[in-house]
């Protein structure tokens, strides 16, 4: 007899919201919730308890089939029909789910004719897309199918082959499928021994481009790579193309002692030649002092700004990435715990720098402490200046926003993407940024505030960030149920699963 149907399917469902709403159903029925004690016994009478098998029966069942299996297949039929195969095949990577990539290569000739084409993000071929993420049953997929271990990317600033990023087990794998590497992989895969001789050879390759137009020295993971390389002649001042960075640059990390970051510091001891930024990270307090009294304007100076912007065709300094956006330097050195290089810069700076510093930190000793010191120090503020709020939701850093918000910084001041702080915050999937510019009747007022960049909401962004970001903190679905509850709209799009659930529970009432 085939089930009666009590719940509506999403015009486009999802087997993960359909997952997660399973879940949520299990343990709503273990807290002997009465409604959810009334579906289960509704469909499972003679159950004491049960597990989440028995919970996505219940689903199941709710709308009309007669098993999971049966609802599975039936969202599988109707995803193959509005999402193309290729979209598919894209989300199945991202999810690194090799099993589904597999399936979809082995279904579609179509997809097996694009494994070598530059249909990724940066003109990538899949190798390339996938060759950092350390997951070799995704490469053995793809070597399966055919795909080009030496295939680059056509990234204008310079082709990335699948050696650029592939590390361990993944590199190893590619190799034994044919992968060529040339003097940029090698020092990738701190090879020094294969990079040696390929110096010998050839002298000229210490000088080689690599993806994004980086010399070898920029990919470099060791002292004896670095000493190979700048003993053959290699310019620890070249910068790649797409970025316009040093090899030390492009070696820090966002934190102190992450990554590269040890390696930066020997490229300076070896002769690189440090900014304002790389001097503030690394700690070189001799270096800021020289910097600041040639020339006090270096303390404006703020990462993706200026000349650390733009450049065409639409690329960024590396310290974007590598710092993070909109830094000053006094600001880098608080982010990398340089005690004394901070001292040094606020010895040189004007009490507006150290108020937005101390803003930028959550300080909010220091920030009170100079607005008591200079009653009109808020006036000075520009408005370029007050997007340092933007920026700390952006970074998830809610001690900032809440210290910026009681003093009085506008919320509504664009940030990254021309995103407001709401925006910003509801990308990253930070709640408590969220929360805390709601709990603003300026920020409020940003519920339903479009950016210029998008024309889209904070819960616009909300949705887009939950399934773009990476933002390994996120929480999304809180989010975007503190979105609704503050009044957004809850328009269709798409989004994460547990996304997509939170609406769809609100849209129901």
């Amino acid at each position: 007899m085939p089930a009666r149907i009590r719940r509506s399917l999403p015009a486009h469902p999802d087997l993960e919201q359909q997952r997660t709403l399973a879940k949520e159903l299990l343990r709503a029925y273990r807290a002997r919730d009465p409604e959810a004690m009334g579906r289960v016994h509704a469909e499972l009478p003679d159950k004491p308890s049960i597990v989440l098998a028995d919970a996505q029966y219940v689903l199941a069942r709710e709308y009309g089939f007669a098993s999971w299996n049966e609802l599975r297949a039936h969202i599988e039929s109707v995803r193959s029909e509005v999402h193309p195969p290729l979209d598919r095949m894209r989300s199945a990577l991202s999810k690194r789910d090799a099993a589904a990539v597999r399936r979809l290569l082995e279904a579609h000739p179509e997809l097996r004719a694009l494994v070598d084409e530059p249909i990724f993000p940066f003109d990538s071929p899949a190798l390339v897309h996938v060759a950092g993420q350390d997951d070799p049953d995704l490469i053995d997929v793809l070597l399966d199918f055919g795909a080009d271990p030496n295939r680059r990317s056509g990234w204008w600033a310079g082709g990335f082959h699948p050696l650029h990023a592939a590390r361990g087990a993944v590199a190893e794998r590619l190799m034994a499928a044919g992968a060529v590497p040339d003097a940029c992989a090698a020092a990738n895969l701190d090879r020094a021994d294969l990079l040696a001789r390929m110096l010998d050879e050839n002298p000229g390759r210490v000088n080689e481009r690599g993806g994004d137009g980086q010399t070898p020295l920029h990919f470099a993971r060791s002292r004896a790579v670095v000493d190979l390389l700048l003993d053959a002649g290699a310019d620890p001042d070249a910068r790649d193309v797409d970025h316009r960075a040093t090899p030390a640059q492009w070696m820090l990390e966002r934190t102190r002692g992450a990554g590269r970051y040890e390696l930066a510091r020997y490229l300076v001891e070896r002769g690189a030649t440090p900014d304002i930024f790389l001097a503030a990270a690394l700690g070189l307090t001799g270096r800021l002092r020289e910097l600041v009294e040639a020339d006090p304007s270096v303390l404006e100076l703020r990462t993706h700004q200026g000349p650390y912007g733009e450049f065409p065709p639409s690329s960024f300094h590396i310290y974007t990435w590598t710092i993070g956006q909109n830094r000053s330097p006094l600001e880098v050195a608080e982010q990398f715990e340089q005690t004394a290089a901070a001292d040094v810069l606020r010895a040189f700076a004007t009490p507006r720098q150290r108020f937005l510093a101390a803003c930028a930190g959550g300080n909010a000793n220091d920030a009170h402490a100079l607005l008591g010191d200079h009653p009109g120090l808020r006036h000075e503020l520009r408005s370029e200046d007050q997007r340092v709020l933007a920026d700390a939701a952006w970074a998830g850093r809610s001690a900032a926003v809440e210290l910026m918000l009681e003093l009085g910084l506008d919320p509504a001041v664009p940030g990254p993407g021309t995103g407001t702080a709401l925006h910003c915050a509801a990308w990253v999937g930070a709640a408590d940024c969220v929360s805390a510019v709601l709990g603003d009747p300026r920020g409020r007022a940003l519920i339903a505030a479009r950016d210029a960049a998008h024309g889209s909401t904070p819960l616009g962004w909300c949705r887009h960030g939950s399934q773009h970001c990476g933002n390994p903190r996120a929480d999304h679905a809180t989010v975007a149920r503190l979105l609704l509850e503050a009044g957004a709209q809850a328009d269709p799009g798409e989004a994460s699963a547990a996304v997509r659930a939170v609406i769809d529970r609100w849209r129901r009432g």
